[in-house]
């Protein structure tokens, strides 16, 4: 880590609650400079992005600016237990991140907090789509947030968006939308040439019917 920075977010938690846990790719910190930049595999985030230094401020942080790392969090919430969590709710029922935590608790652990089910709360994302791939998902009613999370808790894998990754795609979904297309034109080709066979039989037809 770059001399004079400070671990925060997963980094911070590991550390303060030891956990045995692969160490995610990359790391935050908050360094010196105003300004965000990366070194030795750590995101250094400016002074202002410093959170509270508390599990609370490190958790949130880390769901802000890292994305989810679920083998951590499990980790984390069997060693915390349910109150902390339980607590963050209660001190922000309406807060997203206080609610997708509560939602990952309950979802990781098959755990049911002794809490009543959210009543206000814009339903929040559980992964942020910009910054890990996620499903459509449904609604959470119990927590307020929409469950986009690409698998089940068995099994879940969480990938970082990248550019390479992104472009990738975009190209492959427009091979698809061609093929797509030229499919379509076929059928509708086709097609078109059987109403055409259908027409002309029916007029043959209708003129021998006259007795034309």
């Amino acid at each position: 880590m770059p001399e004079a920075a400070i671990p925060v977010g997963y980094a911070a938690l590991i550390d303060a609650f030891e956990l045995a846990v692969l160490v995610p790719i990359n790391l935050s910190a908050i360094g010196p400079r105003h300004k965000v930049y990366e070194a030795e595999r750590w995101n250094i985030y400016t002074p202002r992005h410093h959170p509270d230094n508390d599990l609370a401020g490190h958790m949130t942080f880390a769901l802000r600016y890292e994305g989810l790392d679920l083998a951590v969090l499990k980790a984390l919430f069997r060693q915390i237990g349910p109150e902390p969590i339980a607590e963050m709710v209660r001190a922000a029922p309406i807060g997203a991140y206080a609610r997708r935590l509560w939602f990952l608790y309950e979802w990781l652990l098959d755990i049911q907090l002794d809490l009543p089910d959210a009543a206000q709360g814009t339903y929040a994302l559980v992964v942020d789509p910009d910054r890990q791939f996620a499903v459509g998902g449904a609604n959470s009613t119990r927590h307020r947030v929409k469950n986009n999370l690409p698998g089940t808790p068995a099994f879940c894998p969480m990938i970082f968006r990248t550019p390479a990754l992104d472009a990738s795609l975009a190209f492959s979904a427009e091979i698809d939308e061609r093929y797509v297309r030229k499919q379509l034109g076929h059928a509708s080709a086709e097609m078109k040439r059987r109403y055409q066979r259908r027409g002309d039989r029916f007029r043959v037809n209708l003129t021998k019917a006259a007795g034309l």
